[in-house]
């Protein structure tokens, strides 16, 4: 009982979403570097054009519901 007590706590903690979330960027910015990607462009991009990514994000994730759901149907008629 105190174990799980223990990780909810710190799942809850602030700072380990901070450390999350700076982990991901860091990994994040070197793959893009690694790729010829400035990572200040792009912290410029995704703050200046925050509208435009979530536009971008709606329309991924209405494709991919599309893609599954066609799958679905082609599994069913065939």
């Amino acid at each position: 009982m105190k174990a799980k007590e223990r990780i909810r706590k710190i799942a809850d903690s602030r700072w380990a979403r901070t450390l999350a979330l700076a982990v991901t960027a860091a990994i994040i910015f070197s793959w893009l570097y690694s790729h010829g990607i400035s990572p200040v462009w792009t912290a410029v991009a995704i703050i200046c054009f925050r509208g435009l990514f979530r536009f971008l994000y709606r329309i991924a994730c209405f494709l991919v519901a599309l893609a599954i759901i066609l799958c679905i149907l082609s599994f069913l008629v065939f």
